[in-house]
Parts: C-alpha cells; sequence; structure tokens
C-alpha cells in the first residue's frame, strides 16, 4: 500500500492505494502537541482497514503544516541574518508598500520582519552586478558575527548577500566559518535557497527558511523514526509547496519549501480531476477543520507562481498559488462590538473542537450550526466513528448568539452559514474575479470534510456553471498526495538581452540547472523511463518590474526568437498588448525535474438502479425555504447515472454534500457528485426516490 497523509488543523486525513487499486480512507485526530504521533495513530488505523499489516506500507507520501503553522503563530526559532555591510535593513524597508489587502486601512501594517534588528549583522564583502568581487570577503567580520550570534543564543543564522546569485563564493565561506564557530547552529545562504535577483525577496526567503529549519527538520527526523519503528518497510516522502513530492533527506536546508505543502496536495488533486473529467476551468476549494484553501487549475494543471506572499511575507520559490483563509468547520462564532455577527478566523481546533464533539468545546462553531439545522447526522459523523451531542451544539448557539443578537435558534445556526459562506465567497473572488476570470465559466470542485457542506449554495451565489464533489472528498488533499510527482525545481538569474542572447549561451545555462535536476532524481531513485525535463524561462519588456514565464523547448541550442515571439503573445494575452519596439530581457531561466507517480485510476461506483441508496428522511433548515423534508442517501450504494432531485443530503463516511431544492445531482462514471446550476423553476415535491441509472426522478 501507497499511503498519503494530510495534517489538518483538527484532522490528520489518511488515505491509502493498494497495488490492486483498491482505496481505503480513514481520519484521525491531529496532535498538535506532537503531530508524527496522529500520523501513525492515522496509519494504523488505516492499514487496520484494510486488513492489512505494518510491513504492508510500503510508501507514505506527506503534506505537512508543521512549517506554516510555526510561521502563522511565529513560533519559529530564534534567527540571526549576516549581510553585504550596508544592507541589513533590506528586510525592514521591503518594497515600501502598504498591504494590498489593507490598502485604504490605516491601522494595517506590514508583519514585523523575523529578525530584529540586533541580530540583523554585516559582514566586509562585496560582488559587483557582474558577479565579479569589489571587496573580497573578511573572514574576521564574520566571526565577530558569530560571537554575537552565540551570545545572543540563536538557534539559525541566514546569510544573503548582494549579487551572490551571480557568484555565490562568499556565501559559502561565510557558512564554513559559521558552521565551524556555531556548530549548533543551523546556517542557511540565500544562493542555495533562492539564488535569484530582487534582494528585498531573496533575503526574505532565506531568512524565513532558517526561522523554520530546526523545527521543520527536528519534526521530520521524528516522522522518520516513527515510522521505520513501526511500518519498517516504508519510505517517507515530503511533498512541496509546488505540489511535488522529496525525499525526507531532501529537506534538511529547504525547510521553505514545506511551507503550505498540505494546500498544494488539494491543487494537485484537483489538477487530477480536471484531467481525468475534461473538466478545462476549475476553482477548488479545500475546506477542513481549520481553513479554507483556493487554487485555480487551468487544463489539468494547477498554477505554480515564483512570487507568492505568505502571511505578508515574500517567498520566492516555485509554489502552487493556493489562498488560504480562516474558514472551517471548526470556525467559532461572535458577535462583534458592533453587534454583528462573525465568524472565524479563530477555530476550536481538535481541542476541545466544536461543542457538538463531547470534548468539553463551549463555543458555537460552523460545525455546531450544521448539526443544529439537520445538515449532519449526529449518529454518522465519520461514518459512525464520533456521536456528535445536538444538545451542546444548539446550548452554544443559544447561550453565544441568540441572546445577544435577538434571533431564533434556526436563524442564528443559519446566520453562521451565510457569514462563513460569504467569506469563503470573498476569498473566492479575491483569487478569480479580481484577476479577471469570468466564474460563470467555472466549475467549482469542493472538498475537504466540510466542503460538500457548502459548496451548492456557494456555487449559486457566485454564478457557477456547476460544483463537483469527487469521490472521498475528506480526504482528497490527501489523494492528491498520493498522484504527485516527485519534483524539484531549479532556476538561474542570466538578466540578458533576448535579441542578442545567443541560443548555444541559453542551452548551456539549462543545461546546467538539468544536471542539477537529474542528480537530484537519480538519489531519489527514479527510473529514466519515469523521468521528466521542463525548461522555461522569465522575460519581460526592459523597465518593467515583473516577468512572465514561457516553456522553452528541450534542445541544446534553443530557438531564442520563437521564446521571445511566444513571450508576446502571452503578454498580449494577458495585458492586451505587446511593445515590440522596445528591448526584451531574459530575467531567469528554470528548469523542473520530474519523476512521474504510478497512474492512479479512479474505481469508479460502477451501474445500477441505486434504489437502496435512499436511508431515510430528516429535516433540513434551508433559510427562506424553512424546515423541509429532506430525503437523506447513503453515497456508496449511488451508481453511475443515478440522478437525485433536491432538497437532499448525500452522506457518506468522511462528509456529506447538501442539495437545495430546485437543484439535481448526478453521479458520473467516476464516482464524481456533480450538481449543475441551471436556474430552474422552484418545485416542492412532496416525497423523492431515486430511480434506475440514466433516467430522471419522479414526483409523486
Amino acid at each position: 500500500m501507497r499511503i498519503g497523509i494530510d495534517v489538518g488543523g483538527t484532522f490528520t486525513d489518511v488515505i491509502g492505494i493498494e497495488d490492486s487499486g483498491r482505496i481505503t480512507v480513514r481520519k484521525a485526530y491531529t496532535t498538535p502537541a506532537d503531530p508524527s504521533e496522529g500520523v501513525v495513530t492515522g496509519i494504523e488505523k488505516l492499514l487496520r482497514a484494510a486488513g492489512l499489516g505494518g510491513g504492508d506500507a510500503k510508501l507514505v507520501v506527506h503534506g505537512t503544516t508543521i512549517g506554516t503553522n510555526a510561521l502563522l503563530t511565529r513560533n519559529g526559532v530564534k534567527t540571526g541574518l549576516l549581510t553585504t555591510a550596508g544592507f541589513r535593513d533590506v528586510l525592514e524597508i521591503g518594497r515600501v508598500q502598504r498591504p494590498a489587502e489593507g490598502l485604504y486601512d490605516f491601522n494595517v501594517d506590514n508583519p514585523p520582519p523575523l529578525v530584529p534588528r540586533a541580530l540583523r549583522l554585516e559582514a566586509t564583502e562585496r560582488v559587483a552586478a557582474d558577479g565579479s568581487v569589489v571587496t573580497p570577503l573578511d573572514d574576521d567580520s564574520v566571526r565577530r558575527a558569530a560571537e554575537t550570534f552565540r551570545r545572543e543564543k540563536v538557534r539559525a543564522v541566514a546569510v544573503c548577500f548582494l549579487f551572490s546569485f551571480l557568484n555565490p563564493a562568499h556565501e559559502r565561506r561565510a557558512r564554513e566559518i559559521l558552521a565551524k564557530e556555531l556548530p549548533d547552529v543551523h546556517v542557511t545562504i540565500s544562493s542555495d535557497v533562492c539564488p535569484e535577483f530582487r534582494e528585498y525577496e531573496r533575503t526574505s526567503t532565506v531568512v524565513i527558511s532558517a526561522y523554520l529549519a530546526p523545527i521543520v527538520e527536528s519534526y521530520v527526523e521524528k516522522l522518520s523514526a516513527r515510522l521505520k519503528q513501526n511500518f519498517p518497510a516504508t519510505q517517507l516522502r515530503l511533498v512541496q509547496a509546488n505540489g511535488g513530492a522529496m525525499r525526507a533527506s531532501a529537506a534538511k536546508g529547504r525547510a521553505v519549501h514545506l511551507v503550505n505543502s498540505g494546500p498544494a496536495g488539494g491543487a494537485t488533486a484537483a489538477a487530477f480531476l480536471g484531467r481525468v473529467a475534461k473538466e478545462p476551468k476549475i476553482v477548488a476549494v479545500d475546506m477542513g477543520g481549520t481553513s479554507f484553501d483556493i487554487s485555480i487549475i487551468a487544463d489539468g494543471m494547477a498554477h505554480v507562481t515564483t512570487t507568492a506572499k505568505f502571511d505578508g511575507y515574500p517567498i520566492k520559490i516555485a509554489m502552487d498559488d493556493v489562498n488560504v483563509i480562516g474558514a472551517g468547520g471548526g470556525s467559532i462564532a461572535w458577535v462583534d462590538r458592533g453587534g454583528a455577527l462573525s465568524v472565524g478566523p479563530q477555530s476550536a481546533s481538535s481541542v476541545p473542537g466544536p461543542a457538538c464533539y463531547g470534548r468539553g468545546g463551549a463555543e458555537p462553531t460552523v460545525t455546531d450550526a450544521n448539526t443544529v439545522l439537520g445538515r449532519i447526522s449526529p449518529g454518522y459523523f465519520l461514518g459512525g466513528e464520533i456521536l456528535l451531542r445536538p444538545d451542546l451544539a444548539e446550548k452554544a448557539v443559544r447561550d453565544r448568539l441568540c441572546g445577544p443578537l435577538g434571533l431564533s435558534l434556526e436563524q442564528a445556526a443559519f446566520g453562521i452559514l451565510r457569514v462563513v459562506n460569504a467569506n469563503m465567497e470573498k476569498g473566492i473572488n479575491a483569487k478569480t474575479v479580481q484577476r479577471g476570470y469570468d466564474l460563470r465559466d467555472f466549475t467549482l470542485v469542493a472538498f475537504g470534510g466540510a466542503g460538500p457542506l457548502h459548496a451548492v449554495e456557494m456555487g449559486q451565489d457566485l454564478g457557477m456553471k456547476r460544483v463537483i464533489v469527487p469521490p472521498f472528498p475528506g480526504a482528497f488533499s490527501a489523494f492528491g498526495l498520493l498522484v504527485a510527482d516527485t519534483r524539484h525545481d531549479f532556476s538561474k538569474t542570466v538578466m540578458k538581452d533576448g535579441a542578442a542572447l545567443e541560443p548555444a549561451a541559453l542551452g548551456a545555462a539549462f543545461a546546467e540547472l538539468e544536471a542539477k535536476g537529474i542528480a537530484e532524481l537519480e538519489a531519489d531513485g527514479i527510473a529514466k523511463s519515469d523521468r521528466q525535463i521542463l525548461w522555461s524561462a522569465d522575460l519581460r519588456f526592459e523597465g518593467q518590474s515583473y516577468e512572465l514565464n514561457v516553456p522553452v523547448e528541450r534542445k541544446p541550442k534553443p530557438d531564442v526568437k520563437k521564446m521571445l515571439a511566444d513571450f508576446d503573445r502571452l503578454h498580449e494575452r494577458i495585458y492586451a498588448f505587446k511593445a515590440v519596439d522596445e528591448k526584451t530581457v531574459v530575467v531567469n531561466v528554470r528548469v523542473t525535474a520530474l519523476g512521474l507517480s504510478p497512474e492512479v485510476a479512479l474505481p469508479g461506483p460502477g451501474r445500477g438502479d441505486g434504489r437502496d441508496a435512499l436511508k431515510g428522511r430528516r429535516r433540513v433548515y434551508f433559510g427562506d425555504g424553512g424546515w423541509l423534508d429532506t430525503a437523506i442517501y447513503e453515497r456508496s450504494k449511488l451508481r453511475a447515472g443515478n440522478e437525485v432531485r433536491g432538497p437532499a443530503v448525500i452522506e457518506e463516511e468522511i462528509s456529506c454534500t447538501v442539495v437545495p431544492r430546485g437543484l439535481t445531482l448526478r453521479v458520473d462514471r467516476f464516482g464524481n457528485l456533480v450538481v449543475d446550476l441551471v436556474k430552474a423553476p422552484a418545485v416542492k415535491p412532496k416525497r423523492r426516490v431515486p430511480v434506475g441509472a440514466g433516467r430522471k426522478e419522479s414526483h409523486r
């Protein structure tokens, strides 16, 4: 069995694929004090459910939030920064820009530097813009900095010298000195982590990597030891922010590459689904217990960016373009000072969890609201593994919301859903409409344990064309880890005039990076037949501030004219103009080395009439529609071609899908639940039953 692990704020999702193709899914509580404990518990539950033993786990692919959480909570280690003399304040000066999300808010400011000024020290050295040495490195200046770092008891040091991306010799020498003077301190150099121009972004990236390195490496070492003890035959791989996997040993010195690795699994899974279901434009949303992750998928590929920000800090590495907001099943509802209902970003997490868990939580959450409104079956949460307490959910909503807001129980609970939906819709709009996308052309693919509960109503509000809920949505991000390719990204700044660039010189720059990629794939044990090498370049018109990335054909002498023409076309498509009389600059070259993962096939539900899928009826609250007598179906018994008319709830072990009245849900051949969001007249049937495959449901 190959196993995917996605550690969330509330649950650890575990999914396994056997050699036969059989898929098994389980969840375990996340253990915040030591996430590796929840990982091992989840794997053990999964293997027992599949009838397998510890020796049958041959590969574990892990999406970890350990670095993400440390950055969000500012719980990284005490870090020092060594810079070129005169550049210690680059982190603080930044781009002299206000945060885009608070442009008109006088109270919003950029986040404080992760390294205080007292720990930002200078080394005497200077490299020129052409890579030549202006001032040799003064070794004693590095030793003096090391003495200060020792006295201040820093646990990590980041080194970022001017133009080191062109000539890394000084950074490497500084690392040697620091390693000798501070043997117990992690040292990270920018020419290893981010060998590209843009001083501020490069400095920020290497500082984040150093800030997280001891925490990430300690966790990986602990997890590796526990896995080896409990599952001796397994190999551990970690998913990076770019959606690709890497061997655990490669994580050393690359902690920043694991930021946002969990959400990247969801983007990878949605891209896989887009290719399988032939959906060209997808907005993928993953709603778990704590967060709501949003990504854009075009033509079966997740969008990868190299100019991202995480919690206000620039990170200049290749990473899936995923937006994360604080909205999940555990998000707490509260009344603000103005008397308005708010939801999140605070979360009840797994400890104590929502009030309905009966584990001591007293604050009303989104999960409590869904329980109060009949959308979640108290006796079938996680397939009955957790018995929910509707009485505690009702008490939390009444005590904290009904009185202050002057609302009934149903109104307050439904208000929680409307507010959290509005928060999530705002996040989707920021990712799409504000970037020029037309949501009417997009399909909403919703997963995570809570995503399908809200997806159809959100899709209606946003005017999208359809909603798809994939198989095993509660562990779909973990599934994405299993279809993720092994991936290594390399880059190099060249900064050349495109018209004067010789094809042989361009090919040599790519070949240098490709050699590094092949070496990594060989270390991963990837066979030659499973390797794929991709070339691309970042180009811009002279004087522009940012670049566009274009693919480049892989050959010893690349076609420079074609590359420039491709850039012109791309620039015109995105910005509606091209500056044909302007000089085009080739800024960076990039190489992606892929180790293709084994093919995975969605088993599909087969065909049948699906009559036994109807498991009962219960009252469910639908806002303006009030309490409606609603059909409840078991997803595992629905078959390809079956159709269900709303209002309905489709239940499964680790999620459930809510279908409002007036809409029809169908099951496709891959087992996806599909709801086409066409405008339909409201209907109020008294009773609905599923009928044979391919036939529409009748009303009685």
